[in-house]
């Protein structure tokens, strides 16, 4: 592939990470800040925003893959006897 199709398959990013995890560091610092009434709740958004920085990097379609995987694996009703999804007796 050229790297203009590889540019073109990429999701638009806000400050290196994807929109979607923007919206998730913006509404956990909000909830944060408004369950504790403190300003010292907004320190949660670097700390986010590095975290999602770092992962994004490594694999920038790492949200998408896992929201796929959650969806689409849920979890089974006999996970705690067997140690993992089975989906036999």
């Amino acid at each position: 592939m050229t790297p203009l199709v590889i540019g073109l398959t990429r999701s638009p990013t806000l400050w290196g990470v994807p929109y979607l995890a923007v919206v998730i560091v913006t509404g956990v610092t909000m909830i944060g800040w408004l369950a504790s009434d403190s300003f010292w709740a907004l320190l949660i958004a670097p700390v986010c925003y590095m975290i999602l920085f770092s992962l994004c990097t490594w694999d920038p379609k790492i949200l998408e893959v896992f929201q796929v995987a959650t969806s689409k694996t849920p979890r089974t009703r006999n996970k705690s006897f067997w140690g993992a999804n089975s989906y036999g007796p």
